[in-house]
């Protein structure tokens, strides 16, 4: 294949995909049921291209060549959406976290249920391995990935275990997306059922139903007569460089940079360190561009409603392409334990977060409850939407509290995630569960510390 054919397979890739989020995006307008589950337009498109496609009944039966791009494009478009972390990352100062919010009890929080569902999927595998059920050595690391990460980790699973020479590396991916699919969609409708519950109960401080909820956030689409939020700040002069052209640009330096920092780490002989995923290494260039950046008082330059939209056209990509590839028949062969760990998964994360933000949370403990709960069973724009359900206008500390503590768990879970892989792959399922499941009792440890101390406050 030519550069130019493979080129124009690309263009017609995305074609397609646009097609499928197009036909997501009505469905979502017109269909009472997927408003009541308000489900995303690239989960619904990316659905329609799983079960059309030759993954399954191959009504469309699209190319090999091009199913293999879109099989390729979860993990090549993760890293440009993960590398804008740091980019007009959230403030933090002491008098938010010492004194006026829970902010370290979720951060806590969201570390503890991190762990534990990989303790959970991992313990999960130890079982059935045991009982002479099919798995294989590093089966469950998916359920955190695809719970805790979304669709944006199935590219991630899939290129640290290809680094590290484990050859169900494919498997992995699409059992990432198959538990990915099933947390957002869990998610949604047990924050929603939550909401529902809690009002009645009177632990709600603004909404009393989610049928509050406005017909913009149901639909998806803003009326012609209601207030439209403007994409973010233009900050740079069109006739130079549009604002979008800039944000796009400093990520895609970013994750050009950790390719070429991946591929001189394999060429100076440090193998360990070349096996690493691109994206790790792209965003530390990513947080040493932004430290220079901000050194040289450029940083309003950048808008962080502008680079939102950015990562969020390539989110909505890549996930109509993580769903769609799902390898339904290779997946289906794990599919008693999947299930399991899954199930588990469901209960015991929403409780957790439940319970144990009603005991040390304090004041607006259900609203700030639904931000870790929603990302824990989804992404962090899963969270965003539960607490907007339960508190339209914002009123509440919640989405603030959520956001800061957002913030700070990745300082944990980043680092940690490439570790438990290389830990799970040398040490097995059992040893990695135990262990995890050990960070998680620390994690609890530093809620009830903070949650105590706040309370005695």
């Amino acid at each position: 294949m030519s550069v130019s054919e493979a080129v124009t397979l690309i263009l017609k890739t995305f074609s397609v995909l646009s097609v499928l989020l197009f036909a997501g995006f009505i469905l979502r307008a017109k269909v009472r049921l997927f408003q009541k589950l308000y489900l995303p337009a690239c989960v619904i498109g990316g659905a329609i291209g799983l079960i059309l496609g030759p993954n399954m009944f191959n009504v469309i039966p699209f190319s090999e060549d091009m199913m293999s791009v879109v099989s390729a494009l979860p993990n090549v478009l993760f890293t440009p959406i993960v590398v804008a972390l740091p980019v007009c990352g959230v403030a933090l100062d002491r008098s938010s976290l010492k004194e006026q919010t829970p902010v370290l009890v979720m951060a806590a929080l969201l570390c503890m249920i991190g762990a534990l569902q990989f303790a959970i999927g991992l313990l999960v595998n130890s079982v059935f391995s045991a009982a002479g059920v099919e798995t294989y050595r590093a089966f469950g690391l998916e359920l955190a990935q695809g719970f805790i990460g979304g669709h944006g980790q199935t590219g991630a699973t899939g290129s640290m275990l290809k680094a590290m020479d484990q050859p169900y590396w494919e498997i992995a991916s699409g059992i990432n997306s198959t538990t990915a699919t099933v947390g957002m969609i869990g998610g949604i409708i047990t924050g929603t059922t939550l909401i529902n519950v809690s009002a009645k109960k009177g632990y709600t401080r603004v909404v009393k139903s989610a049928a509050e909820v406005s017909a913009e956030m149901r639909t998806g689409i803003y009326p012609k007569t209601a207030a439209r939020p403007g994409m973010g700040t233009q900050t740079t002069v069109t006739n130079s460089i549009e604002a979008l052209t800039l944000h796009l640009g400093l990520l895609l330096i970013a994750t050009g940079g950790g390719y070429i920092v991946q591929k001189q780490m394999s060429r100076f002989g440090f193998p360990l360190l070349g096996a690493l995923a691109t994206w790790i290494y792209a965003l530390l260039v990513m947080y040493v561009l932004w430290f220079f950046i901000c050194r040289l008082k450029a940083d309003y330059l950048f808008d962080e409603k502008v680079k939102n939209t950015v990562t969020g056209l390539l989110s909505d990509y890549l996930i109509t392409a993580a769903i769609m590839s799902i390898p339904v028949r290779v997946v289906m062969s794990y599919w008693l334990p999947m299930v399991t760990m899954c199930v588990i998964g469901l209960l015991l994360v929403p409780g957790s977060i439940y319970l144990i933000s009603k005991k040390f949370v304090g004041e607006y403990w259900f609203e700030k409850c639904l931000g870790p709960l929603g990302c824990c069973c989804g992404v962090f724009v899963t969270g965003m939407l539960l607490i907007k359900m339960a508190d339209p206008d914002l009123r509440t500390p919640a989405l603030n509290d959520y956001s800061l503590s957002y913030t700070l768990h990745n300082f944990f879970l980043i680092p940690f995630v490439p570790f438990i892989f290389a830990f799970t792959v040398s040490n097995g399922a059992a040893s990695a569960g135990l262990f995890s499941l050990f960070v998680a009792a620390l994690f609890f440890g530093l809620v009830f510390l903070f949650g105590r101390k706040r309370t005695a406050a």
